[in-house]
């Protein structure tokens, strides 16, 4: 029997967008889609590993840190560490480790959070103000709209678990390069969710006897690059607030190699149907 595949839509790329041209165009569609030639600031040429360690120290963070390149939050088939900033980022530069918690090729991920997880959002300003010097967060809507900016860091060849979010989100890849797979809420009966997660880690390769439903689900796929914005619209009815990833794979500054960190991003991701 042939195997099925799931069907997949570029997302849609558009360079020298304004905010005039976002809200009154790009928004109201409600649907992803890759911004091109922003203007992000210093980070896209100072985020260096030397320069990332030397700016922020030797802070301790809490980090994933991951036996295989896929993560999955259901299963938790990873562990909660705390490294000193400095360390991390020097780890998560590396192919294999001289030091490591549980293998020699171990993966790491660092999401930013506030100082107290259950009442402070994300806000790279005061988790990391040095590097937030660095960023110019696109100005596509009020700053009373903005919501959180979370910082994020990954090694190489690290997939994060299917997941959705409610809130408006600008996906900004810093440096490195990311595949980012969405899903349409229309397509969430074959996602097979499991709160805001889905019970399907490897979207490439699914295995289709446990979840066969999911090869109905239409794919939005993109492929970023450095300096590149997704926007990605929120299942929520506050929709206008903006959540800020900024996001890097430290590996292909250290390496150059076309090593693609993959994200599952949004997996109900607000858009509307075709």
């Amino acid at each position: 029997m042939e195997r099925q595949e799931q069907p997949v839509v570029p997302v849609e790329r558009l360079a020298g967008v304004t905010r005039e041209r976002f809200l009154s165009d790009i928004y109201p569609r409600r649907k992803p889609v890759v911004l091109k030639g922003m203007e992000l600031g210093a980070c896209t040429t100072k985020w260096t590993v030397d320069y990332l360690s030397q700016a922020e120290g030797s802070k301790e963070v809490k980090i994933h840190v991951s036996a295989v390149p896929q993560m999955d939050f259901l299963s938790k088939n990873f562990v909660y560490r705390t490294l000193p900033f400095d360390v991390f980022v020097r780890r998560a530069a590396e192919v294999n480790h001289k030091e490591y918690f549980l293998s020699e090729d171990e993966k790491y991920y660092l999401r930013s959070v506030g100082e107290d997880v259950r009442k402070d959002v994300a806000d790279i300003r005061k988790q990391f103000p040095t590097l937030a010097e660095d960023v110019q967060i696109p100005e596509y809507f009020e700053k009373e709209q903005f919501f959180s900016s979370v910082f994020r860091i990954s090694s190489a060849g690290l997939q994060l678990w299917t997941h959705y979010d409610v809130m408006d989100n600008f996906l900004i890849q810093v440096t490195g390069k990311k595949r980012v797979a969405l899903y349409s809420p229309r397509d969430a009966p074959y996602l097979y969710l499991s709160g805001t997660k889905s019970e399907v880690l490897d979207v490439d390769n699914p295995d289709l006897e446990k979840y066969p439903l999911f090869v109905k689900a239409k794919r939005y796929q993109c492929f970023l690059e450095a300096g590149d914005v997704l926007f990605i619209p929120g299942t929520g009815a506050s929709s206008c607030v903006v959540r800020c990833s900024v996001t890097m794979n430290t590996q292909d500054l250290v390496t150059q190699r076309e090593r693609i960190s993959a994200i599952q991003g949004s997996s109900t991701s607000g858009l509307k149907d075709p």
